[in-house]
């Protein structure tokens, strides 16, 4: 521990002062900081004057002739500087440390610190200016205890080691440095503390957590409790109760379903392709009683969808898509979701105690024009919002046959032309869907007998969650059959985390609408491997779907 005179910051931020309040020098500053020890021989602090920016010694005199735009403390002997607009390093004697320039640079801890180069990117860097490991990050953040936190450009952050290796296989949308052996970090769920393994210590997920102290960690619930939790996330007391109780919280997820008729009930009506407008007038454009219509918006209004001005309905953001004209508009899933597929999540019961199999949706669809349109234009929602910021990431080749197999209206097929317009791109899926399809290059496919063409890539979009294990492999087996020599299988999905709930109601919606899952990626890792397929690759963004590149083992 330093023996050196303490120094503070003044109250008004201009000059250091002693314990007793005593002025250290006469000089005045615009703004100082605190005074750092350099090899605990001596003290210097960072001030500007009149927009130069230099370091001082104790008695107010500069150290060096130089300088700078702005200035910061020294750490480990070398201080963070910038200098039109580069950002670097230098030591007591106002010289640089090295010789490189970056956007941003930290402040050196553990003789290591964080820099952003030119391109946007983020490392870390030794006393001599040269970066730890090849990686580089959309951000890190500084080392402790020998550990770090990196965020790839997918947004997920994950731990590295000194060397830039992971420390672990997990990733999560936000993460914490190691306290006393445990991380803060939040998945889909919410927040939650992690272990050296990345591993969950415990199953709740909350708003918020903080570090733990001496054994115990405060939280607040996503009802609003805030709590004391121990290691083993049991709760030790209340701080304060749920804003929410949980019988009015389980009596709403009851009558859910009053949410689906309503939007449905709009969607049908075309409410929202009439929006502005006053209810009189709406009433005569939708054929309906003008004093239920008003209870109507008045529902649409307590979910967010509406607002209502001076006697006149207007359109929020989320009521937007509703609107048929919309280019991801969810008019047709709400139709969708308040017909045939809530009428099979009446067999729930059923199918939690007998192993029956599901009748195939996707050929009852297919048997009506007006059905397969409706269905198709929800999917096409789903697929534009999920899809396009994936397609740039594909490895498609000039010339390479691409197979959009049970591809729907062929949204995908045409987003991959479009990125890819040398490519072969052909669509594939039942007859009666190819057929209401506008996309040219298309194939009447049926997953489960032999595939009408041999291609270089494959893709298969959430097709595989539609179908249990027994079906999902039949549909690789073919995939695979397809394939050129040397090509690939892209696979789009949610992946579900081993390690958390999310996903699970999608889950049963599969398993009640199409017989099918979702999966976790162990659990893909298994079929794959019985089609005689690995891993080559992940593409995973910040969205629900992930990209797994396939090839044969």
């Amino acid at each position: 521990m330093s023996k050196l005179a303490k120094l503070s910051v003044s109250d008004d931020g201009r000059y250091h002062s002693f314990a007793n309040g005593t002025p250290a020098y006469p000089a005045r500053f615009d703004e100082v900081l605190s005074f750092h020890d350099i090899d605990d021989t001596y003290q210097v602090a960072p001030v500007c004057l009149n927009s130069q920016a230099w370091h001082i010694n104790e008695t107010g005199e500069a150290i060096y002739p130089h300088k700078f735009n702005r200035t910061f403390g020294f750490y480990c002997g070398l201080a963070a500087v910038v200098e039109n607009d580069d950002w670097f390093h230098i030591l007591p004697n106002g010289f640089a440390a090295y010789a490189q320039r970056y956007t941003f640079v930290g402040n050196y801890q553990q003789n290591i610190a964080v820099v952003c180069d030119k391109d946007g990117f983020y490392f870390h860097i030794d006393k001599l200016g040269q970066p730890l490991y090849e990686n580089k990050w959309l951000y890190c953040g500084d080392f402790r205890e020998g550990i770090a936190v990196a965020q790839a450009e997918n947004g997920l952050s994950t731990h590295i080691d000194k060397q830039g290796q992971y420390i672990h296989s997990y990733w999560y949308l936000d993460l914490d440095v190691f306290h006393k052996g445990f991380a803060r970090a939040k998945s889909d769920d919410g927040w939650h503390h992690i272990d050296k393994s990345g591993k969950p210590i415990y199953a709740q997920r909350y708003t918020s957590v903080e570090p733990f102290y001496n054994g115990f960690s405060r939280v607040e619930t996503h009802s609003g409790a805030l709590q004391i939790i121990n290691e083993q996330g049991n709760v030790i007391r209340e701080l304060r109760a749920a804003k929410s109780d949980d019988f009015g919280s389980l009596s709403a997820d009851m009558v859910g379903y009053w949410r689906t008729f309503t939007i449905a009930a709009a969607a049908d009506l075309k409410v929202f392709d009439y929006l502005p407008n006053n209810t009189a007038q709406l009433a005569i454009q939708t054929n309906t009683l003008e004093k239920r219509l008003t209870r109507l918006l008045n529902a649409l209004g307590e979910l967010g969808l509406v607002k209502c001005e001076q006697h006149f309905w207007y359109v929020l953001p989320k009521g937007a898509f509703l609107n048929t004209n919309h280019a991801m508009s969810l008019a047709s899933a709400a139709i969708e979701y308040r017909g045939e597929l809530m009428q099979r999540w009446h067999n729930l019961t059923q199918l939690m105690q007998e192993d029956i199999k599901t009748d195939d949706i996707f050929k009852q669809v297919s048997l009506s024009v007006k059905h397969t349109e409706r269905h198709h234009k929800m999917l096409r929602s789903y697929a534009l919002r999920d899809y396009k910021e994936l397609v740039c990431y594909l490895d498609i080749e000039k010339g390479d046959v691409v197979f959009d197999a049970a591809g729907g209206n062929g949204l995908l097929a045409q987003l991959v032309l479009d990125k890819f317009p040398s490519s072969n791109v052909i669509l594939g899926d039942l007859e009666g869907v190819v057929d209401s399809s506008d996309f040219s290059n298309k194939r009447a496919l049926d997953l489960f007998e032999t595939w009408p063409v041999k291609a270089d890539k494959i893709m298969l979009a959430r097709v595989l969650h539609d179908w249990n294990d027994i079906d999902a492999l039949q549909i690789l087996l073919n995939a695979a059959n397809s394939l050129q020599n040397y090509g690939a299988i892209y696979v789009f999905e949610m992946v579900l985390d081993e390690n958390s709930f999310g996903g699970s109601l999608c889950d049963l919606h599969l398993l009640t609408v199409t017989g099918g899952q979702e999966r976790t990626k162990s659990q893909f890792e298994a079929i794959f491997k019985k089609a005689g397929l690995c891993i080559d690759s992940v593409i995973k963004k910040d969205g629900l779907v992930t990209v797994i590149k396939l090839i044969r083992t």
